[in-house]
């Protein structure tokens, strides 16, 4: 597992922001579920992943049942201004709902995927406006 953890958030805070999400507005979508292997297709297409690796990474999402959730939250960090935010959490299918691994667990049980787990739970987005592609036809350019 990468040790690097610089944009996880733990899992109190998360809960903070996602509940401000869902009082601000309530009716809207609260969470995207995103199949693994979408995810890993996009980072081969960056050439960040080698087709082999993609390949072999695929077969273990979908052999594992593992996909990922995007929340919706609106929060910040301390000396940050609050903004809306997506949070990342990896997901293994149980039962047939999709359960969210946070700190390494799966409702309460751990999944051993390290002696040390993180929150699992991902804050690595900046909205648009302001880091926006103007010419992208996905922006309306």
């Amino acid at each position: 597992m990468n040790p690097n953890t610089e944009n996880t958030v733990e899992s109190d805070v998360a809960a903070e922001w996602t509940a401000k999400w869902r009082e601000t507005c309530p009716d809207n979508c609260k969470a995207f579920l995103i199949p693994a292997v979408d995810l890993i297709e996009v980072l081969n297409d960056m050439g960040l992943i080698g087709d082999k690796a993609a390949a072999k990474a695929q077969k273990r999402a979908n052999k594992n049942n593992l996909d990922v959730r995007a929340y919706m939250a609106i929060g910040a960090e301390p000396g940050q201004e609050t903004q809306e935010k997506i949070l990342i959490v990896g997901t293994q299918q149980v039962d047939g709902v999709y359960r969210d691994i946070i700190n390494g667990s799966v409702d309460g049980k751990s999944l051993g995927l390290t002696d040390d787990p993180s929150s699992g739970i991902y804050d690595f987005t900046t909205p648009c406006p302001p880091v926006c592609d103007p010419n992208s036809p996905l922006f309306g350019g």
